[in-house]
């Protein structure tokens, strides 16, 4: 049965003001920095008494200082740079760096705590110790990527590459959600003492041929629009980034919709929920981006025009799309509007 409009609507705050108070740890750790680098403090040892030595020391220093000493001729006095404002709030692509963590906290609100309307009281304090794993191994996690960026860059410039899919935000973001699925598919949160039997593999066959042609056909139809995107300057150069998000979405889309048309068409609530949801988005950033003059949407951007040139303007577009076709999706799966229409249910009666 679908949510009611009430909870649907509680949930999408709920998720918007924790993704925004997310983000904005991070815009704080880039004001802190400000005009500065960290620099790693080797005075300190090579690999820092925090974090289990994931993190070294690190110290701020005016980037004018970094850079002279940098490029003298003594290569031996140089500094190593951690990171630099910018690389942990994304400013420039706001509207990309905001939507990893609302699909993490839509994951972890509405799947596993069941917010707002199947909080189960006697299940709670699992799902709730499933969350504080799934945290724990995130910061983990990253606090190894963060020192593998880090030990990798040399030159003086940024430790954590200044490009979009490469934000420190979306690095934390995107293993609380690859823990999230990883638990909730485990069934860490919800065990259950009934079992059900295997399915029937004889079955599989022609079932399985069917799913692999429209995956290869979906999976073919990104691959074009990528190239074309990429080709287009409405996607980052590299393209690895923006074609590993819309792989996602292939496999989310089957999983959520079906693996074929003749399901895909039952489904118009949820389908339209998640195009016109993203077309909404996309707007909503865009506005944003001239209300404020320096949180980027990502497109149409007067702020990547002017740090990266106007031909640039526009190389967030294909993670936009593809990142909030992905929340819409998930937001239409939790309020329970993305199965088949009535009528279709009945006819099939």
């Amino acid at each position: 049965m679908p949510m009611s409009i009430k909870n649907a609507i509680l949930l999408f705050v709920v998720v918007a003001l924790c993704a925004a108070f997310s983000m904005r740890i991070f815009q704080g750790l880039d004001e802190m920095m400000g005009d500065q680098y960290w620099v790693v403090d080797t005075t300190q040892g090579d690999h820092g008494w925090y974090a289990m030595g994931l993190l070294p020391h690190v110290k701020l220093m005016a980037k004018d200082v970094v850079k002279a000493v940098n490029t003298d001729a003594d290569k031996s006095n140089n500094y190593e740079i951690y990171a630099q404002a910018g690389d942990f709030a994304g400013n420039s692509v706001y509207g990309i760096c905001y939507g990893i963590p609302l699909i993490m906290y839509l994951i972890w609100f509405a799947f596993i705590l069941g917010f707002p309307d199947r909080v189960d009281p006697y299940l709670l304090p699992r799902k709730i110790f499933t969350l504080a794993v799934i945290t724990c191994c995130s910061i983990v996690v990253n606090l190894f990527l963060m020192r593998i960026t880090a030990d990798f860059a040399t030159d003086p410039m940024s430790r954590i590459a200044n490009v979009a899919g490469n934000h420190a935000s979306l690095l934390f973001h995107n293993a609380g959600i690859w823990f999230a699925i990883l638990f909730s598919a485990l069934g860490t949160h919800a065990h259950s003492a009934q079992e059900t039997s295997a399915p029937d593999s004889r079955q599989w066959q022609t079932q399985a041929n069917e799913k692999f042609s429209w995956m290869f056909i979906l999976l073919g139809a990104v691959t074009v629009l990528e190239l074309f995107l990429v080709k287009g300057k409405l996607a980052l150069p590299d393209a690895a980034v923006d074609y590993s998000v819309w792989l996602i979405w292939v496999v989310i889309f089957m999983r959520m919709f079906g693996f074929s048309p003749k399901y895909w068409m039952k489904r118009g609530r949820g389908l339209a929920i998640m195009f016109v949801g993203t077309a909404l988005t996309l707007v909503a950033f865009y506005f944003l981006e001239r209300f404020t003059g320096n949180l980027g949407a990502g497109f149409a951007s007067p702020v990547l025009a002017k740090a990266l040139g106007v031909e640039n303007q526009n190389i967030g577009l294909s993670l936009m799309i593809s990142i909030y076709l992905i929340f819409w999706m998930e937001f239409s799966a939790a309020i329970r509007m993305n199965g088949p229409a009535k009528s279709a249910v009945e006819q099939k009666h």
